[in-house]
């Protein structure tokens, strides 16, 4: 593990802030982001939080949430591979080393590298992120006590047009941030409703590694999360909102009902998934899990 920067993204107030390079296989080296409360909480309560965010997206993202956890539970916030921080060794990278099960793994080995036991952990991640936990979860690969996942997909589509503009070269990249961000406006974020939401894709989309996206997107497009899915054992929240149309409310409840110990919980809107709010659906849903 390298140390690496001190300046805390989200300004947390109350907690000690550092990041790290973890080597997650021979080639690659991801982020991870941490934050220890300053004070102490009794030792039931300390559980740490494992959060992995969604498809190349920023931690600002995240920041009221963040801010809120921060105070109270350890965070450990892993920034997968697919994101323009991770260290990529490999002089090419391809298809293959932007699947789902590829970045599940560089969680799991991540996972057993942190300062923390992750059995006595919580995992939280939201849309990419939420998949790849998932995935991770299946037959034990990653032995967590709980999981809160915010609006997963069970697979990746894309427009007919950016399938296509997939086949150009690199430099294309240019004009296919612009498509999607016209895509996601047009059909799949309500942008005068969730205002908030179209900004987060906005500045992560116009700040990703074009080559890493290309593949991460071609990667995502022939997964399908079924397979194995009810080997998940531990209580899963699956959080979404109905005004969410990014992430399908059939798939989600679907997924909670293949698992075994899933349950829905409906948030008012993709804002409050975000905010501070959401911080008390976590902890009681925490707080209600039986052994």
């Amino acid at each position: 593990m390298n140390s690496s920067g001190t300046h805390d993204p989200i300004s947390a107030p109350g907690a000690y802030y550092k990041s790290e390079y973890i080597s997650a296989s021979d080639d690659v080296e991801l982020k991870v982001l941490q934050w220890q409360p300053e004070k102490k909480e009794p030792e039931e309560s300390i559980e740490p939080v494992i959060f992995v965010s969604g498809w190349i997206s920023h931690v600002s993202g995240w920041a009221e949430l963040l801010r809120s956890m921060t105070k109270k539970r350890p965070v450990f916030y892993i920034e997968t591979r697919e994101k323009i921080s991770a260290h990529i060794k490999k002089e090419k990278i391809g298809i293959n080393d932007f699947t789902i099960p590829r970045i599940t793994l560089d969680l799991i080995n991540v996972c057993k590298k942190l300062p923390i036991d992750p059995e006595q952990s919580i995992v939280m991640g939201s849309s990419f992120g939420a998949t790849a936990l998932l995935e991770a979860l299946k037959n034990n690969g990653l032995n967590v006590r709980c999981a809160f996942l915010v609006g997963p997909n069970s697979e990746f589509s894309a427009h007919p047009l950016m399938q296509k503009l997939l086949l150009l070269p690199d430099f294309s990249y240019h004009f296919l941030k612009y498509f999607a961000l016209w895509y996601l406006r047009t059909f799949r974020v309500d942008a005068k409703k969730e205002p908030e939401q179209m900004q987060r894709y906005k500045l992560t989309i116009k700040n990703a590694h074009p080559r890493r996206i290309k593949m991460s997107v071609k990667a995502a497009m022939k997964y399908k999360l079924w397979p194995d899915l009810e080997t998940v054992q531990i209580p899963t929240a699956l959080a979404y909102a109905p005004t969410d149309t990014l992430h399908s409310k059939e798939n989600i409840k679907k997924i909670a009902q293949t698992l075994p110990r899933g349950q829905i919980i409906t948030c008012p809107t993709n804002r409050y998934m975000h905010s501070a709010d959401l911080l008390k659906d976590i902890e009681g849903f925490i707080q209600n899990i039986t052994i």
